[in-house]
């Protein structure tokens, strides 16, 4: 079976080099020696580290203040009724990496539970079944009591297991991210969880993203959007066990392309539950990059990372945050078998691109000086908190997403911002509302948590201006010269899908 090497696998190298405990107030400080510069804008604040914290990625209760994190060291839960001081209140102790996209199922009868995607290795000590997993499987954590995780069934799966997603809230069902079948076809599987403690792969499904697909994510009207090489597809997961190609991005989404030079990684679709699928006569020019925003139509913009860490250059050149157009989502493709459809050949279209820079652009990015979008979250207002890497959290604005605009950003020298993600509001019971704050946690192996309290602009899209980080290659501590010539070479050069 063809392979994929995750950047974060490799990145996972420089974790081992970076975990000491580093300081928690935003001033440059020195660690051993080093002078570590910190930049912010002025309307994002550090409220709060927690340096022991080493969060890939997390999810929240919807009934109560909990966070259940996915760390480097196994399984956290946090009370988060404070949201600037998080307390630990039960610990899974588990050996495997990475599972960066934390996913949760919640139940009428008080049943909860995580699952954890091993990918490239995992193994749980604690559990009856003690053998080393080396991918393609995935291990079912119950937290239904915060202060006791424990796991309850492991599953082998034939296809990928760097994600594995929960198809609905009480996840009855989820995806894996996929690779290829037994005959070599792009494909993923479908996990049965209606009982948890005897998780099996009930089916294994043609893919439309190729031989790699990366990561889930279900918008507010339940369709299913998968990311891959081969760019995004929408599903309709209405009947779980048989899910149905709705569109796909067209054919500059095509690994190898401008807007996907290495893989599509993960999606964010707001308001998805105002969407209406335009006919024929209602269609937009497809000169997408002319379009302005009174163009779009409420839940028509698809946000997609594009992570690409392969490609060193000038950050500009790395992988990038998009926005995209999505006009229609109906049943009308091409062929009778409405399970796939050939990759690129979607009426999702491009409006909009966003990459981090540096102040001496015309200074190549090495190996190492990693400048790729990856995971984000999205504000009702309409502002996106996003990781990338090295370089850092930024606020973007979205309100026009033909124009993105960097309005607020995060940058410590010591720093590997997996993720970013705005907290829950929740009423006086515990209960999320529907809004998030404007609390942003980011995820970062190497520092820890760290809370960042953000105001936002208040003035229109039109009248806000885009501010520039000053950042420069100077700044960033972990330089490639200090990395081994075998590491280097595997983060610049090799690649297989």
């Amino acid at each position: 079976m063809k392979k994929f090497r995750s950047s974060t696998f490799i990145i996972a190298l420089l974790v081992i080099l970076l975990t000491s405990t580093l300081p928690s107030k935003a001033a440059v400080e020195t660690i051993e020696g080093i002078d570590v510069p910190v930049v912010s804008s002025d309307n994002v604040e550090l409220v709060g580290n927690f340096p022991n914290a080493t969060i890939i990625s997390a999810v929240f209760s919807s009934e109560k203040p909990y966070m259940y994190a996915n760390t480097l060291t196994g399984v956290t839960i946090y009370d988060i009724s404070d949201p600037t001081k998080p307390v630990p209140v039960g610990k899974l102790a588990s050996a495997h990496f990475e599972n960066e996209d934390a996913t949760f199922g919640e139940r009428k009868d008080g049943t909860k539970f995580m699952l954890i995607a091993y990918d490239p290795i995992g193994v749980t000590p604690a559990y009856e079944d003690k053998s080393v997993s080396t991918g393609n499987e995935i291990v079912v954590v119950d937290v239904s009591d915060p202060t006791n995780p424990h796991v309850v069934s492991r599953v082998e799966t034939t296809t990928r297991t760097h994600t594995a997603t929960c198809v609905n809230k009480e996840c009855t069902y989820a995806y894996t991210s996929g690779s290829t079948d037994e005959e070599d076809s792009p494909a993923f599987s479908i996990i049965n969880l209606v009982d948890p403690s005897n998780a099996y792969e009930a089916k294994v499904y043609p893919s439309s993203v190729g031989t790699t697909g990366h990561d889930w994510q279900i918008d507010s009207s339940g369709v299913a959007w998968l990311t891959g090489l081969q760019g995004t597809v929408a599903y309709d997961i209405s009947d779980p066990l048989n899910p149905v190609v709705l569109n796909s991005t067209d054919e500059r989404a095509l690994n190898g392309t401008e807007w996907n030079s290495f893989i599509h990684h993960n999606t964010l679709r707001p308001n998805g539950d105002e969407f209406k699928s335009r006919g024929e006569g209602q269609m937009e020019s497809n000169e997408s990059l002319e379009r302005t925003a009174d163009q779009i139509r409420p839940g028509e913009v698809l946000m997609v990372t594009e992570e690409d860490y392969l490609h060193p250059g000038t950050c500009e050149n790395e992988g990038s945050f998009q926005t995209w157009q999505v006009q229609r989502l109906n049943k009308s493709i091409a062929g009778s078998d409405k399970s796939q459809i050939q990759p690129g050949t979607g009426t999702i279209e491009p409006l909009d691109s966003w990459n981090t820079k540096i102040l001496n652009t015309d200074v190549d990015t090495p190996a190492g000086l990693i400048c790729s979008a990856h995971y984000s979250s999205y504000h009702q207002d309409g502002f996106v908190a996003i990781g990338f890497y090295q370089q850092g959290a930024r606020i973007l604005d979205v309100r026009d997403p033909t124009d993105i605009k960097q309005v607020g950003y995060w940058f410590m020298g010591i720093q590997e911002v997996w993720g970013a993600q705005w907290i829950p509001e929740r009423d006086e019971n515990g209960r999320v509302t529907g809004d998030v704050s404007n609390l942003v946690y980011t995820y970062d192996p190497t520092r820890g948590l760290d809370i960042l309290r953000v105001t936002l602009p208040e003035e229109s899209p039109a009248h806000t201006d885009s501010i520039t980080a000053p950042i420069s290659t100077d700044m960033i501590q972990v330089p490639a010269t200090e990395l081994s010539e075998a590491l280097q070479e595997k983060m610049s050069h090799t690649h297989t899908h």
